[in-house]
């Protein structure tokens, strides 16, 4: 049961819930039952004072008429003449003896004077805070003790009232607290796990929808049904990544039926040569060395498409490693240029190198030197006459271009000439050409990664009837 998502987000927001109720409900109580402590105090010094304030006026109203009274008969008209509902008065002399009481009026809850007497002989008053609770034939009472004079002459007065009212009005809110707390929780308890099953519905019907989703079906999507929720942001991030993986599948597929591909024509050809060499008991010297010369061309054709494939391979796992170091390009481009010259003088082809300034740059030597040849390399088996690599700097990158005046790349095999396998001309003979390359269409995919991996950037600058310019553009060191 706790391991559903629904059930632990419900058990949450109840416990929560639960602890913020119960906050909420005991604080409530305290500040009731404070104010109703405070209302009573406050109605028990009212009463005390207009207790002596008539007291007072007794004294005041006889000695205008010339007859003077005692303060012990001004207490007891004063006593006579007042009645609180729900409150007693008591007033007592310096010996606390009982003077005068008044009666609550319209009250059964009441203490005698002898209860009375008892309890101000009891209690001693203090400096401040003369608020006390006392039990009287098991009913609660709270009493204020006043000392106050009249005529003159000092008394003490002691106001009563009964809490029985405000106990039984605090076990009402108790109660009250005891039933709709737990009742709220049970309500609010249903309604949370009604909006986490709602709200967790849609990871269900994904979770149900990715179970269904295999290599043979990655075309298949999650539902998507608010991209500006959480959820549906999250399903829609797991669409991206099902795009990326059957991009990647599609791919590898394609990797592999190339490659396949590629493989299968050298090896025919071995194989083909294989079996003329052995279908005769006696050949000729030179037939055996033609033979072996196609056997050995083709071997050397599968070497360099498997050495391609496994340094993309190894691109592609991340495994190829960078060692850098302080090189010059102008010379590695320089070295390039010179290994080709021989071939491009073989097919009458002028290959024109711009001297650059020197151009110090922090890199791999191998995987540069490896970039250019390929660049070369691809502008000599497409170009008529002519074939021309500079480099210079310009502003804070170093610039090389290898440009040939070969018939151009067609405007729809453009966007497609840095990916695997990809050969704009598949007319073309791969054996006759290609010098160092494959032939396999992998040149340029492996140049552009060896120019990403020197954060720079390989681009088709040009390519049109009168031929086709490749720019390679490098960070200059600061």
């Amino acid at each position: 049961m706790f391991n559903s998502a629904k059930m632990r987000l419900t058990l949450w927001y109840a416990g929560v819930l639960a602890l913020t109720l119960g906050v909420f409900a005991v604080l409530t109580y305290l500040l009731f039952s404070y104010t109703l402590q405070n209302q009573t105090n406050r109605t028990l010094s009212e009463v005390a004072g207009v207790f002596e304030t008539t007291a007072n006026r007794e004294i005041e109203d006889e000695d205008k008429v010339l007859d003077s009274k005692s303060g012990d008969e001004a207490l007891r008209d004063a006593a006579t003449e007042l009645g609180f509902k729900d409150y007693q008065v008591f007033a007592f002399s310096p010996d606390k003896r009982l003077i005068a009481a008044t009666k609550s009026a319209d009250s059964d809850s009441q203490i005698s004077g002898a209860a009375a007497e008892n309890l101000i002989r009891s209690f001693t008053p203090r400096t401040n805070g003369n608020f006390f609770d006392f039990q009287n034939d098991n009913e609660t009472f709270r009493a204020f003790y006043y000392a106050f004079k009249v005529r003159n002459q000092s008394y003490q007065l002691l106001a009563v009232h009964s809490l029985d009212d405000q106990q039984e009005l605090l076990l009402q809110v108790r109660y009250a607290f005891l039933i709709s707390v737990p009742l709220a929780l049970l309500a609010a308890s249903f309604g949370g796990y009604f909006l986490a099953k709602k709200s967790l519905a849609p990871i269900s019907e994904m979770s149900r929808k990715a179970e269904d989703i295999t290599a043979k079906n990655l075309h298949e999507r999650l539902p998507v049904k608010n991209e500006r929720d959480e959820l549906g942001s999250l399903a829609s991030k797991f669409n991206e990544l099902l795009s990326r993986l059957d991009k990647s599948f599609e791919q590898q597929r394609r990797f592999m039926a190339d490659a396949s591909h590629e493989l299968r024509t050298p090896v025919a050809i071995v194989r083909g040569e294989a079996d003329v060499i052995l279908g005769k008991e006696k050949r000729d010297e030179s037939e055996y060395r033609e033979s072996f010369a196609i056997v050995q061309s083709e071997a050397e054709r599968m070497t360099r498409i498997i050495e391609d494939l496994f340094t993309l391979a190894r691109v592609d796992a991340g495994q190829q490693p960078l060692r850098k170091e302080t090189v010059y390009l102008d010379e590695i481009l320089s070295d390039a240029v010179k290994s080709f010259r021989t071939v491009a003088k073989n097919r009458n082809i002028t290959l024109e190198f711009e001297t650059p300034e020197e151009m110090k740059f922090s890199g791999d030597s191998q995987l540069l030197r490896r970039l250019f040849s390929n660049l070369i390399d691809n502008a000599l088996k497409h170009a008529k006459s002519h074939v021309k690599v500079s480099a210079e700097k310009r502003n804070n990158f170093l610039e090389i271009n290898v440009a040939d005046d070969g018939a151009g790349i067609s405007p729809e095999a453009q966007p497609h000439i840095f990916e695997r396998f990809y050969r704009a001309d598949k007319a073309r003979s791969r054996d006759e050409k290609a010098q160092t390359g494959s032939g396999a269409g992998l040149g340029l995919a492996i140049s552009k990664f060896i120019i990403e991996a020197h954060d720079g950037n390989l681009t088709l600058a040009k390519s049109d009837a009168n031929g086709s310019i490749f720019t390679v553009k490098f960070p200059a060191l600061k």
